[in-house]
């Protein structure tokens, strides 16, 4: 049996705007418009109004629409670990779009589209997400978290040896983790998928170090 989902739509009433309209229109005939004390005036109080009457007399309804899962493998645990991984790759996608290195996000392009083809071979044949149980629980979720860091840094106005020393490596390695996910995606149809845990449990004891030094 699958749950459906539930998701939450906010409507937002028009009646703070009317509001704000009919006071405009009611004070503007009472204080001069063609002042700018007077302008200023109208506005604040269209704009008291308006919040006025969002909080206490027409706030925004609220409705819970029922969806159909995106996954739907028949195995419940399995479904909702690729609810998660779509909602890390997401978070990838996010940490890429602040990150200016072109090198870095080619990478995390070539993680997201193997990411996404994975999940959705997964839900179709999940017979073979016992193939995939490291990717899935480890290289995903740790891969995202230097995207992070490394977007986090890469932003940071001033950053001393460490910070440098940190996106440093994870230059050097977002290569290599972005084929790592290529060949979990390989793996799903023919051979073995490419073992960088050694790879990565370096670099994220590297992170980790370096990182605990800015707290």
């Amino acid at each position: 049996m699958h749950m459906k989902q539930i998701t939450e739509k906010r409507i937002k009433s028009p009646m703070p705007a009317y509001t704000a309209a009919a006071c405009i229109i009611v004070f503007g005939l009472i204080f001069p418009l063609y002042r700018v004390y007077g302008i200023v005036l109208v506005a604040v109080i269209a704009a008291a109004a308006y919040f006025f009457s969002k909080k206490c007399f027409f706030k925004d309804k609220i409705i819970q629409e029922e969806s159909e899962p995106v996954f739907r493998t028949g195995i419940a645990e399995l479904d909702e670990s690729l609810e998660q991984a779509n909602v890390l790759i997401e978070q990838l996608r996010r940490a890429n779009i602040s990150i200016k290195n072109p090198a870095v996000s080619a990478h995390i392009d070539r993680m997201t589209r193997s990411g996404d083809a994975i999940l959705a071979e997964l839900n179709a044949h999940p017979e073979k997400a016992r193939k995939l149980r490291r990717f899935l629980t480890y290289y995903l979720p740790t891969s995202v978290k230097f995207m992070q860091t490394y977007a986090e840094h890469e932003a940071a106005p001033t950053g001393g040896e460490n910070s440098a020393e940190i996106m440093r490596g994870i230059e050097n390695n977002s290569e290599t983790i972005a084929k790592a996910f290529e060949t979990s995606l390989d793996s799903l149809y023919a051979g073995e998928a490419l073992d960088i845990s050694s790879d990565i449990d370096v670099l994220n004891g590297m992170v980790n170090a370096k990182t605990s030094m800015f707290e």
